[in-house]
């Protein structure tokens, strides 16, 4: 009977020890998700910032969209949407060429909307966006 009474202290002081262990180790952060995406379904558009793991978009409708084939263009594709809160606004694909081949950067251009404050899209003037053409 005393030696199951001392096993039974001996385990409670244990978990007692690793609790306290647990509570003294510094929290990991955890990576958040970023990312900008310009999302176009057909006549649907959706402009999607994610900052910090927090996701905010603002949807419009697509109006007008430019591929342009020709290597030498400094413009690869142009896309414009309509949206309620940011007016008209435009992406544009520029090719720069590097020494592994061309790439392209999609940026997100200014209109005097995007500082007003129902819009969002003002916050990813400085990102590289990424386009997901979906429409075929």
């Amino acid at each position: 009977m005393q030696q199951m009474l001392m096993t039974i202290v001996l385990l409670g002081l244990l978990g007692l020890l690793g609790l306290l262990a647990g509570c003294a180790q510094p929290q990991v952060e955890q990576p958040k998700a970023n990312g900008s995406y310009l999302v176009i379904e057909n006549s649907q558009a959706w402009a999607v910032l994610i900052s910090d793991g927090k996701r905010v978009e603002e949807r419009g409708t697509v109006v007008d969209v430019i591929k342009l084939a020709s290597r030498h263009s400094a413009v690869a594709a142009s896309y414009v949407i309509e949206t309620t809160n940011c007016g008209r606004v435009q992406w544009l694909t520029e090719r720069a060429d590097d020494a592994d081949g061309a790439t392209t950067l999609m940026s997100l251009h200014n209109n005097q909307q995007l500082d007003d404050a129902g819009c969002m899209l003002g916050n990813g003037l400085a990102r590289v966006w990424t386009v997901l053409d979906y429409s075929g």
